[in-house]
């Protein structure tokens, strides 16, 4: 347990210098707010599942969701949806995965109201009869993981800004959702079971800035 917070801890360290690359005791390590500034869109994920390509073979991660609007004002929906793995892998939602293979997906699952990522951005408006169902796709070029954590951008419009401390150059993070899984065994032998969230954390919903 505590070598695998350790290793945790490096990781999230590790993400955020990638974007501010100075020695870790001169940034200050921004944390979201406990209460929103401004109100958030309602995003209600979905399991993250793995599917074989029945035509290929290929093995890709997916994920459904809904995403819904009560902030008083209509919002834009542009999220991004990265998934690191143990591996060292860094997913891009959709790069990599072509059209062929998501519609064997949304064939597959049989459901007529997903829109996959580049259908989805637009406009999200108001109230109840606007929810929008996704469905978001990944490359499993290692199926052999055991740890993955998703982050999901675009729900909350709260940012900050952080300055290197060399140049003074501005670097604005976004508010983003963080999403831990724990896989024991190779993800091949899931079926149609859904990737666990970590036994070992919490599991309410958590913040970071990236």
């Amino acid at each position: 347990m505590v070598i695998r917070k350790a290793i945790q801890a490096a990781f999230i360290a590790a993400l955020f210098l990638a974007v501010i690359p100075v020695q870790p005791e001169a940034v200050a390590y921004p944390k979201p707010k406990a209460v929103p500034a401004r109100a958030e869109l309602n995003f209600e994920p979905g399991a993250l599942r793995i599917f074989q390509s029945p035509n290929d073979g290929q093995w890709f991660w997916y994920m459904t969701y809904e995403i819904s609007n009560y902030t008083g004002e209509d919002r834009i929906w542009a999220p991004t949806f990265t998934l690191f793995t143990d591996r060292g892998e860094v997913l891009e939602s959709g790069r990599g995965v072509d059209r062929a293979h998501v519609s064997e997906i949304t064939e597959y699952l049989g459901d007529d109201m997903l829109e996959v990522q580049h259908e989805i951005i637009g406009d999200l408006y108001q109230g109840e009869g606007n929810i929008r169902s996704g469905l978001v796709v990944w490359p499993a070029k290692r199926t052999d993981v055991n740890e993955l954590i998703l982050f999901v951008s675009g729900i909350s419009g709260e940012t900050a800004i952080v300055k290197h401390p060399s140049t003074g150059e501005e670097t604005i993070l976004q508010k983003t959702l963080m999403r831990e899984y724990l896989l024991p065994g190779n993800a091949t032998g899931l079926g149609d079971d859904p990737v666990e969230l970590h036994v070992d954390l919490d599991r309410s919903p958590r913040w970071i800035y990236r």
